[in-house]
């Protein structure tokens, strides 16, 4: 199926532009952002031409983003007791305070802050686009 779709786009058995390969990941039902998509190409292209071993490359990159972000949803989901899309703020300051790569009071304050948290619940789809924007260097 990967071979079949990039063929059908790279007609000269290159991906020779972003939109290109934006278009063939999308055909394969992945979702690259802009950035990601300018990432990929930068990084892997040659000549300004990217060949089928290393778009397979790429797919597998994109994979391990896309299923951060499934696993990321799935979790905010667990706490979503009435699949209202919403989860308490400090359920959610305490998870970000003390479990795992623990966040500081003042990191915390300022995630909430970036995704327009304001009172008792928070809209968990904010909280996962600030945390899954790519910081612009």
């Amino acid at each position: 199926e990967f071979r079949d779709c990039f063929s059908l786009f790279a007609k000269e058995k290159f991906i020779t532009s972003r939109e290109q390969l934006t278009k063939i990941m999308r055909s394969l039902a992945f979702s690259p952002t802009m950035f990601e998509v300018d990432r990929y190409f930068g990084e892997h292209s040659r000549d300004n031409r990217i060949d089928f071993a290393t778009f397979i490359s790429i797919l597998e990159k994109q994979l391990k983003v896309e299923k951060c972000q499934k696993d990321i949803i799935e979790a905010f989901q667990a706490h979503d007791k009435d699949g209202t899309g919403f989860v308490p703020a400090s359920e959610l300051r305490h998870i970000l305070t003390q479990f795992g790569d623990k966040l500081t009071p003042q990191e915390v304050d300022k995630l909430f802050r970036d995704a327009g948290v304001q009172g008792a619940q928070v809209k968990y789809e904010n909280v996962i686009n600030c945390l899954l924007t790519p910081i612009q260097e």
